[in-house]
């Protein structure tokens, strides 16, 4: 079983490539909350299992996050549309796009921007009623996906 702690205090962990490995640097985040190596050791108690904890936390004091934020934020890379304002094409909807740690788990603060993102792309072959990038916000209606047309055969195929 994994545990994982999620914490309040205004943090930050940055990260950058070296020989090939993610590495963290210029960390506020703590490497060891106690209260959490606690509940750790309760837990395994009452199961009889084993506490642990990550190599980078216990040898190196260094912490670790399951949650990587921030890389491509609204507002400085990408536009409220999560259009990647130097790349014309390129969208981010993952989340790179979330300005901050938010305390708790970002998966449904992901997915919300996400789908709010997808939701004003338009179909293929349709205008895009979005104001082109780099123009000032403008609030768009959300776009109705068409359904895809299916083949006949494959239609045949469904229904019989």
């Amino acid at each position: 079983m994994i545990l994982l702690v999620m914490q309040a205090r205004d943090n930050a962990l940055r990260v950058r490539m070296k020989r090939g490995r993610l590495t963290s640097l210029d960390s506020n985040a703590p490497g060891r909350i106690p209260v959490a190596n606690e509940a750790a050791r309760i837990a395994a108690e009452l199961i009889g299992g084993d506490a642990g904890s990550s190599i980078n936390e216990v040898v190196l004091g260094t912490p670790t996050t399951a949650h990587i934020l921030g890389g491509a934020c609204v507002g400085s890379v990408v536009d409220r549309y999560h259009r990647v304002l130097a790349a014309p094409g390129l969208h981010v909807v993952d989340g790179a796009a979330v300005n901050a740690n938010l305390g708790v788990n970002p998966s449904l603060t992901i997915a919300a921007q996400a789908e709010r993102a997808c939701s004003l792309w338009p179909n293929a072959g349709d205008e895009d009623r979005r104001p082109p990038l780099g123009q000032p916000y403008e609030r768009v209606e959300r776009v109705t996906p068409r359904r895809p047309a299916v083949p006949a055969r494959a239609s045949a195929a469904l229904s019989g």
